[in-house]
């Protein structure tokens, strides 16, 4: 088994290599072609859908797949805490408004977060990932969770445990993903990856059936310019390098824009979208900082790159930045548009 795995792994990175090195020279590798059932999955924050009206019928028919944010986490005790109100009502409103459409929804939990007061960010993820070692030590973390997700009938589990930036710590995620992948195998299990720092097990990827790639809060190195399509694309491969199949990967979507000096502001799409100049640009006058938006252009070109080089789908961060997709402006219109043609 573990050989099979392992060989496996190894030509997956051989093919991502190759389809690298095409794409970069601008030679047909012979992609494969689209997912069949390529997926649309979006992050919803509870707490901006708690009013009903902050969602769109319309959207779930484009829309495959739901995470539901910013509802529930774990301590390193192995508890699972949920904000009750936020996550009871926003599921309710997104299942009202799905109706009988056929989407998936899956509950995201969060972790022990830990801060050193600023020493560093090093130290802050180091810290971080010793508390979330303790809760997959505690021996009832993977029940606690199959108890909520089985009461709440979600369809899956996913994580945004980031940066377990040692292979130690990775190590224990990934085991503790294989042993909640045996607790509850009727059930999805998805995590956050970035690009730079993916190194989950061979076995914990048979685990994982989703990998959410976060292909922004990058920047091009000569105008600043956030998470642009060239960016994204070439960075998109390093996770198949890894040896994760194409197929389980979803093409990370910023709906929101962040400024080209890499400071801490995150502007929402819809905010925004009527003010920016010809070259996706807004200027805020106040801060003297210049944000760059990923308009219906970028998107559609990335999500066109994603099905035509074998992904399995893309991810939306996050559904309320983006205007409703009955708006020409909208991105979510602009991936339908896309995934309509193809």
């Amino acid at each position: 088994m573990y050989l099979t795995l392992l060989f496996r792994r190894i030509c997956a990175m051989l093919v991502a290599v190759a389809n690298f090195i095409g794409f970069s020279l601008g030679i047909n590798t012979g992609n494969p072609a689209p997912a069949p059932d390529f997926r649309v999955t979006s992050y919803i924050v509870g707490k901006y859908v708690y009013d009903i009206s902050a969602l769109h019928s319309e959207d779930f028919d484009i829309i495959t797949d739901v995470i539901l944010f910013g509802c529930a986490n774990f301590t390193a005790e192995g508890e699972v805490v949920l904000e009750k109100d936020t996550l009871e009502t926003a599921l309710n409103n997104i299942r009202t408004v799905i109706g009988d459409r056929d989407v998936s929804i899956s509950l995201n939990m969060l972790g022990p977060s830990y801060t050193s007061d600023g020493i560093s960010w090093e130290d802050d993820m180091e810290q971080q990932s010793i508390e979330h070692n303790k809760a997959f030590a505690s021996g009832v973390l993977e029940e606690n969770i199959k108890e909520v997700i089985e009461y709440y009938d979600f369809d899956g589990v996913h994580f945004d445990y980031e940066h377990p930036i040692k292979l130690k710590h990775w190590n224990k995620y990934s085991n503790f993903l294989i042993s909640l992948d045996k607790a509850m195998p009727d059930r999805t299990i998805g995590i956050a990856v970035a690009d730079w720092n993916t190194d989950i097990s061979t076995m914990a990827i048979e685990a994982v059936d989703y990998f959410e790639l976060m292909l922004y809060d990058i920047y091009d190195e000569e105008d600043g310019k956030h998470s642009t399509a060239e960016n994204a694309t070439n960075l998109s491969h390093k996770a198949t390098m890894k040896g994760i199949p194409t197929e389980k990967i979803n093409f990370g979507l910023p709906f929101y824009a962040r400024p080209t000096d890499h400071d801490a502001y995150w502007y929402d799409y819809r905010s925004y979208y009527d003010k920016l100049d010809e070259n996706n640009f807004y200027y805020d006058e106040e801060l003297q900082k210049s944000f760059w938006f990923n308009t219906p252009d970028v998107i559609g070109e990335k999500t066109e790159y994603a099905m035509q080089n074998g992904f399995g789908g893309v991810m939306i961060w996050h559904y309320t930045c983006d205007l409703p997709s009955t708006n020409p402006d909208s991105l979510l219109r602009a991936i339908g548009e896309v995934t309509k043609d193809n």
